[in-house]
């Protein structure tokens, strides 16, 4: 078939239906909007991702932003910004920020962070303890790792976890996140 009959029956079959392919409904608009993060973040040349962390009440309080490139040259290395921000949570807050790198990349590196975050990286998984962040305070982690030498598409999975307790046990912590946001780059 030729694309524009494609087209033309597509758009027959949308005005039968009533539009629905086309459309979001009110319930499924909900259904994703009360999800904790988003399936995949966006790359930094299309906007940053914003997701909360946690459910609830502590979803609305803390923001986070998540930015990079679309595409990476074999070998080459990439610079993954996360951005947290205390938006309405009262008193002082400590945020867990986990991130699983997959078999795609050779190495990783925190090449910039303020002196209140501690960041530990083993093998492929990174974890940061993000420490004083009373309302309305914000920091950023950069993140370097260098893509290998195959071509394909090399993932980071994020995820972060908030606590007012400062005496926290970081092991556990790690072990409860959830690691929802995505965030996929293609090496070429």
């Amino acid at each position: 078939m030729r694309p524009t009959t494609t087209r033309l029956g597509a758009a027959i079959l949308t005005a039968a239906l009533g539009g629905t392919l086309l459309a979001h409904t009110p319930a499924a608009t909900a259904a994703t909007a009360g999800s904790a993060f988003p399936q995949s973040a966006s790359p930094a040349s299309a906007s940053p991702a914003s997701a909360s962390p946690a459910s609830g009440r502590a979803a609305a309080d803390f923001g986070y932003t998540i930015s990079f490139p679309r595409h990476v040259r074999r070998g080459g290395s990439l610079v993954y910004t996360v951005k947290i921000k205390n938006r309405k949570a009262k008193g002082q807050h400590y945020v867990l920020l986990a991130g699983t790198f997959s078999t795609r990349f050779r190495r990783i590196k925190v090449i910039s962070k303020p002196r209140s975050v501690s960041c530990s990286v083993k093998r492929r998984s990174l974890s940061c303890w993000i420490t004083s962040l009373d309302r309305g305070d914000a920091t950023a982690v950069r993140i370097r790792a260098w893509a290998g030498s195959r071509r394909g598409t090399a993932a980071v999975r994020f995820g972060a976890i908030t606590t007012s307790d400062a005496k926290a046990d970081r092991g556990r912590l790690v072990k409860k996140v959830r690691r929802t946001i995505k965030a996929d780059t293609r090496i070429r």
